[in-house]
């Protein structure tokens, strides 16, 4: 995936990656966070990875729980006696403030987009180009596009420059039925 300009006159359909795409997207995004000078850390490509793998919008407890199932299913390697948990149910516990702080870093470096609406993350269509997207959300699939068009960035504009307030956070959606489910 290559980087483009952020004002698109299309759509982008968010969970559209191969194995490639992933691949490619994850080594862009250590690039990114080396170039600034961020840590990507294991466990933020570990959920980066995962939302951009997702067929759908994925919430933070569903990234808990996959993790959780890796972590339960990865072989023990070079674990110190000290750091073995005593209770063998949950040997590697995943804590949900670490996920969550994963995600706000990965939202802060413009790789993922929250959707407010629904409570999920979806990746971002033009990461490290600094944007305001809308979404259109298929209630009915679960289908999320991206769309970076020239009047979502007027608005912006309009909000700004003409009425002097100044956006910190802005999410634009839009629900009902993809082009699909009609």
């Amino acid at each position: 995936m290559s980087s483009h300009s952020p004002v698109c006159d299309h759509v982008h359909d968010v969970q559209d990656f191969t194995p490639s795409d992933v691949n490619e997207r994850l080594m862009a995004a250590k690039e990114q966070c080396r170039a600034s000078g961020a840590r990507f850390t294991p466990l933020r490509q570990q959920i980066y990875q995962l939302v951009l793998e997702a067929n759908k919008p994925v919430g933070a407890y569903d990234l808990i729980t996959q993790l959780q199932q890796m972590r339960l299913t990865e072989p023990e390697t070079k674990t110190p006696a000290s750091a073995k948990q005593t209770n063998n149910q949950t040997p590697k516990n995943v804590a949900p403030p670490t996920v969550y702080r994963s995600l706000e870093f990965l939202l802060s470096e413009g790789l993922i987009h929250q959707l407010t609406s629904i409570n999920a993350y979806v990746p971002c269509c033009h990461p490290r180009a600094q944007h305001t997207a809308a979404f259109l959300i298929c209630a009915q699939c679960q289908r999320v596009q991206e769309c970076s068009s020239l009047p979502v960035q007027e608005i912006m504009s309009f909000a700004q420059q003409d009425v002097g307030f100044m956006v910190e956070r802005s999410v634009i959606e839009l629900s009902g039925r993809c082009q699909a489910c009609q």
